[in-house]
Order: C-alpha cells, then sequence, then structure tokens
C-alpha cells in the first residue's frame, strides 16, 4: 500500500493526487482497486464505460479528476462545476453476472453515500432515484450504467458528483436548487478532496458489491426512511411528457417507487422518468 501523507492543501488549490486517494480508500474499503486521477477529462463515467467496452477490468478501478468538460447526469442531464469545485470520480467494478432488479443499486448507493456524509455530520435526503439533497436542494447526484465488453463480460461503472463550492455561474447554470459541502460542514470537519474521494469511493464499491451478493433488500428500510418526498403529491413526467400523479408511498424491494394515484397504485420502474413536486 501506499506510504504517502495526506496533503492539507485547501479544496482545489492543488490537482488531485491518486496516491492520496489510494490511502484513503484503503481505509474505507479492503480490496484490489486501481486508482487514478487526471486534472480534466470528458466524462470519468464515459471514460470507465468506453474502456469497459472493449475489456473487462481484472480489478475495480476508481478514475477521479478535478475537472469535466461534458460531465452528464441521468437523461443527459449537464452537470455544471469549476475545476476544483466537486468530487467527481468513478468507479468500474467487474461483475461475473447481472444480478436481478440492477437499476436498483443506484439507490443502494446513494444510502452509502447518505451514511458516509452523515458520518461526518451532513444529514441529507434521497430524491428517488439518483438525487442526494438537503432540504430541497441537490448536493450530490449518483449514475450507474452497465457495460459488456467483446468477450459478453460485464462492468458496473458507477459516477459520483458531490458539490463542494458553488460559485454565482455554477449556480445561474444547474436547473435546480442546489447546496455545496462548504455550507455544511463545519470548519473542524476534514475537507480535503482525496479523504472525501476515498470514503465515498470505498463506501460506494462496498456497496456494490455486497447488491451483487444480496439485492436491494438491506437497503430498501434505510432508503425509505430517507426518501424525500414520501407522503407528499408528486408528477412522474417520461421523456415523452406522459404524467403520473399521485401520493408517493414508498419505494419496493425491487426500487420502484410506489404512486397512489387514487385508482390506481403505480410501481415505477428506474428510467427515462423524473419526478416533480404535483403542479396541481
Amino acid at each position: 500500500m501506499p506510504t504517502s501523507t495526506l496533503t492539507s492543501d485547501p479544496i482545489g488549490s492543488t490537482p488531485l493526487t491518486a496516491a492520496d486517494i489510494e490511502e484513503a480508500l484503503a481505509r474505507a474499503w479492503a480490496g484490489a482497486c486501481a486508482v487514478e486521477a487526471v486534472p480534466i477529462t470528458g466524462s470519468t463515467n464515459q471514460d470507465l464505460v468506453t474502456r469497459g467496452r472493449v475489456q473487462q477490468p481484472r480489478h475495480c478501478v476508481l478514475r477521479a479528476a478535478d475537472f469535466q468538460t461534458c460531465g452528464r447526469g441521468r437523461q443527459q442531464r449537464s452537470w455544471r462545476a469549476a475545476p476544483g469545485d466537486a468530487l467527481l470520480f468513478s468507479v468500474a467494478i467487474p461483475m461475473a453476472a447481472v444480478p436481478p432488479a440492477l437499476s436498483a443499486v443506484t439507490l443502494a448507493c446513494g444510502v452509502a453515500l447518505a451514511e458516509c456524509l452523515a458520518e461526518h455530520g451532513v444529514a441529507v435526503q434521497l430524491k428517488w432515484p439518483n438525487d442526494i439533497r438537503v432540504g430541497g436542494q441537490k448536493l450530490a447526484g449518483i449514475l450507474s450504467e452497465l457495460v459488456i465488453d467483446r468477450a459478453a463480460r460485464y462492468t458496473l461503472v458507477i459516477g459520483v458528483g458531490v458539490n463542494l463550492r458553488l460559485d454565482a455561474a455554477a449556480r445561474r447554470a444547474i436547473e435546480q436548487p442546489a447546496i455545496a459541502l462548504d455550507q455544511l460542514l463545519a470548519a473542524s470537519i476534514d475537507r480535503r478532496r482525496e479523504l472525501w474521494i476515498g470514503r465515498i469511493g470505498g463506501a460506494v464499491i462496498g456497496t456494490a458489491q455486497q447488491f451483487m451478493r444480496d439485492g436491494f433488500d438491506p437497503f430498501h428500510a434505510c432508503f425509505n426512511h430517507l426518501l424525500e418526498a414520501r407522503g407528499e403529491m408528486v408528477d412522474v413526467v417520461d421523456d415523452v411528457g406522459r404524467v403520473i400523479s399521485g401520493r408517493v408511498l414508498e419505494v419496493d424491494r425491487s426500487g420502484r417507487l410506489l404512486v397512489d394515484s387514487g385508482a390506481v397504485r403505480h410501481a415505477i420502474s428506474v428510467g427515462n422518468v423524473s419526478l416533480r413536486a404535483a403542479s396541481r
């Protein structure tokens, strides 16, 4: 294992260091993982997706960047952050087989991220299926993608973005209310990027591997406990504009959102849908 000392530089003042991320990751998760850190890339998710389509990695890979030129979330939404102002990383996890209800791994990783933040004094809620929020404002997001290589082997790629700071330009560019860690963390809490990436990365990898063994069931109760909008009226809008309106009940054991419209109870799968406060 590396023996480098974690730096104490302020967030964003120096480029990310792979050895420091690896050291922090080793404290959070015991397993083989190649760590990469680059100053700039299009998208860490896309980097690992492209690689996974050619060949499944032998071990897990964590790839982090100071800045992404084409960062994205669900439904191809852009991720906006100035250089050094967000935690931006993805992990690639080789899989022997695809477990049932794989899309719910995004929800399980949301639980892992929420628990990691709670350990450091940041209480969050989970907006189904992939946003981490504080007081109705987006703090972080998760994007999961399944990749198949030329030999029909599977790799799960999970991307994480967490706002560290939000300048005026970033706030204007984001299409929803947003919040950053520097608004939530006490001065005494460690704010070093490598430590946070290692902590969260370890939690995400460990959670994904547990999901592959046990499915969503171990995370089901906690996700519902943290579920934002539970009991509230919402509109669920698909990619062609169709709307289901009703009251949020909970998430089921397959990760589907249960919405009661009065006449019908809908079970909505993760996909090209958006969840919004009811318009009427």
